[in-house]
């Protein structure tokens, strides 16, 4: 938890000075700040999709359900 926390501590500092840093290279527009920003939700959603296991047959064949039903 702590790890985590810093991680996103460490962000919440860095990144407004990012794009801070964006916005002056561009002499005051937002364009380049936005296009930072998509691409990194780009890289977020590439990331998130490389994490999702496809194999939900071998999930089930190797975890059987051990709640008995009612009847």
């Amino acid at each position: 938890m702590g790890v985590v926390n810093l991680k996103m501590q460490l962000a919440g500092f860095i990144v407004p000075l990012t794009i801070g840093f964006v916005i002056g290279a561009f002499d005051g527009s937002f364009n380049g700040a936005v296009w930072l920003l998509v691409s990194f939700g780009v890289v977020c959603f590439i990331a998130f999709f490389m994490t999702l296991k496809s194999d939900k047959e071998n999930f089930m064949t190797e975890h059987p359900q051990t709640i008995p039903a009612v009847k």
